[in-house]
């Protein structure tokens, strides 16, 4: 039997113990923002393995959901720092308190910290495939960055904070009211500059702003988006690149990348997806290895339906010549059995060169051979091996999945989990800590 920690924490060997912080919502007021050099103390890195590491309250209304869009990322310690939606809290089916809430892991006290606020964001409940939260860090300034959709207003909003995350001063990005949509926002920080792109309908948006200065545009042009998933990443020479789909015609799309400043190009070809097939949007996942870009993506491969549609894409610069994309195998129990991936997909390079993928597994069905979500590695980004993180208590899940090194070789895992009746684990945000 599993005993309370920070929250449910566990692995195959041992139980944790000690008192668990209780989540704490605050009302929601905008913070005035302050600058100074907090400094942080490091303290007691998390726990290995699964743990939960914000809980959903005891007793909640099955509207109510904590951990939606959930990003996170590590801090300069490899701690985790989140940010999420918290859905309904009320549990009334007025979806007006819609909040986006943040926590980080705090080594002094061995916990994380009380769950707060950052703004208040009203809209219905959230679906697949959307993402409605990203978050960054500047390692040089230090500057902690969420973007999020405010519904209410239908804006693209950014909270910094340059206190260690005490304090968050709260902007408006897309500044110029639109009839269409506003989703899926992307943001990356790097030496003072600050890089945000987003979905505006079918519309491909990006802005940048140096320090304090206004935001510029730039668009990759007349492309009409053909997904819902972009995400955008900075390189080591501080310049962005942009991936995401366009469309060729009713039933298909491209994967696009972009650096702003030049032309968007098709890098993988239309017939590797189908958008007829229910559930299956494709997804992508940008990141760089200095200035050379990596891509992890959902493709569905037709006519045969039980082919991959988790790949590996590498460039052989700096993001004009690609390699041939890379299929991730899917991990079944059976030869009739697939348990596929779907929606979202995280991924990490090492220094060593071994790539992780990591993917929720959402087919339907018992697991005979290993659990969710799925973890994909391949030492040198060629041969890929697909099983789930040891130990895993959770069959179907992983939504809105996150990925990033804490120590060298060693991941960390977060994303939302909304099953009530795990006798395992508990709805929330769950963590897992690569021993």
């Amino acid at each position: 039997m599993f005993r309370i920690a920070t929250s449910i924490l566990f692995s195959i060997w041992l139980l944790a113990c000690g008192p668990r912080p209780k989540p704490m919502i605050d009302a929601g007021v905008e913070d005035a923002g302050i600058e100074v050099d907090a400094g942080r103390p490091r303290g007691d890195d998390p726990p290995n393995g699964w743990q939960m590491a914000v809980e959903l309250p005891m007793g909640a209304a099955l509207s109510t959901k904590l951990g939606i869009s959930v990003a996170a990322m590590g801090d300069q310690f490899g701690q985790p720092i989140l940010a999420a939606l918290y859905e309904d809290p009320n549990g009334d089916l007025n979806y007006d308190d819609n909040r986006v809430v943040y926590t980080r892991w705090d080594g002094v006290a061995k916990a994380f910290e009380p769950l707060r606020t950052i703004e208040t964001v009203g809209g219905g409940p959230f679906v697949h495939p959307n993402r409605s939260i990203a978050i960054a860090r500047d390692a040089d300034t230090g500057r902690i960055g969420i973007a999020y959709i405010k519904p209410q207003d239908n804006t693209v909003r950014l909270a910094v904070s340059d206190d260690e995350g005490a304090n968050f001063s709260l902007s408006t990005v897309s500044d110029v009211p639109r009839a269409a949509l506003m989703s899926n926002p992307s943001l990356g920080l790097q030496g003072g500059a600050t890089h945000v792109a987003w979905l505006q309908g079918s519309d491909i948006m990006y802005r940048k702003k140096l320090g304090a200065g206004a935001f510029m545009d730039q668009t990759p042009g007349a492309i009409v988006s053909g997904g819902q998933s972009l995400s955008l990443a900075v390189d080591s020479a501080g310049n962005a690149g942009v991936a995401f789909f366009v469309s060729v015609n009713a039933t298909s799309a491209d994967l696009a990348f972009w650096r702003p400043g030049s032309a968007a190009n098709a890098i993988a070809s239309a017939d590797m997806l189908d958008l007829t097939v229910m559930n299956r949007e494709p997804s992508v996942s940008l990141t760089f290895v200095g200035t050379t870009p990596h891509l992890a993506y959902h493709l569905r491969k037709l006519p045969d339906a039980d082919a991959t549609e988790l790949w590996y894409l590498k460039s052989s610069d700096t993001g004009t010549t690609w390699a041939t994309p890379i299929a991730i195998p899917r991990n079944s129990s059976s030869a009739t059995e697939f348990h596929s991936t779907r929606y979202y997909q995280a991924l990490t390079i090492e220094p060593s060169g071994r790539v992780s993928v990591a993917a929720p597994w959402s087919a339907t069905g018992t697991q005979t051979n290993c659990n969710g979500p799925k973890l994909s590695r391949a030492p040198d980004g060629a041969a890929f091996t697909t099983c789930s993180p040891m130990g895993s208590p959770i069959q179907r899940g992983g939504d809105w999945i996150n990925l990033f090194t804490h120590k060298p070789a060693k991941q960390t895992l977060v994303f939302h989990y909304d099953a009530r009746t795990n006798p395992s684990i508990k709805a929330g945000i769950v963590m897992w800590r690569e021993p």
